[in-house]
């Protein structure tokens, strides 16, 4: 190994001074070493440290910022709680059955909380999920999972994520070949 730094530095010395003439430098400047000295400090340039400023944190903001809106949603507001409480309280709407898709139920539980129950299975499934659109054109998935569900909870969808208002909430199942039969689509609000 050693005997490889011994060839390989002459080469390295001599690039080094050809890439310097064909720069066209003639003359380097002349540096002051002083006695007891390097010639390294004598290159050196002191460059003094920032002093902080005296109570610089009392700018710093606690507040964490504004989160963006979902792909399909309007901006994210403050929400409401969503009318939860410690009694588990169902969400009106009619189950609704398509192919292995079904939501069965919707459940408040925790303030702002929806427990989501219902069936999502079918022959060779890759994977199925839950979304959520304002116009049904858009859609943002709220979940997805590949392992089937029968007859037990979904999801847990905590409403405070989305302004208040009016939405299209659907439970979509893929197969493994990448089709799909009609999504299970109700409308909930969130008010």
């Amino acid at each position: 190994m050693r005997q490889r730094i011994w060839i390989i530095w002459p080469l390295m010395l001599a690039a080094t001074l050809l890439v310097i003439a064909a720069s066209g430098v003639t003359r380097v400047p002349p540096v002051e070493v002083r006695q007891g000295q390097s010639a390294l400090a004598a290159l050196a340039t002191p460059t003094p440290a920032p002093t902080p400023t005296s109570g610089w944190w009392a700018t710093v903001s606690m507040t964490p910022p504004p989160l963006p809106g979902l792909p399909g949603l309007p901006a994210v507001g403050s929400g409401s709680s969503g009318g939860g409480s410690s009694n588990p309280t169902p969400v009106a709407f009619t189950p609704l059955a398509c192919g292995g898709a079904q939501l069965a139920r919707i459940v408040t539980g925790d303030p702002g909380w929806w427990n989501i129950y219902g069936t999502a299975t079918t022959a060779n499934l890759d994977y199925w999920k839950v979304e959520l659109s304002t116009d049904g054109q858009h859609w943002t998935v709220l979940y997805r999972q590949n392992a089937p569900v029968q007859d037990s909870k979904l999801m847990a969808f905590n409403i405070r994520t989305v302004p208040q208002g009016v939405y299209q909430l659907r439970l979509l199942i893929v197969d493994q070949t990448g089709n799909y039969a009609e999504p299970c689509t109700i409308q909930v609000s969130t008010n």
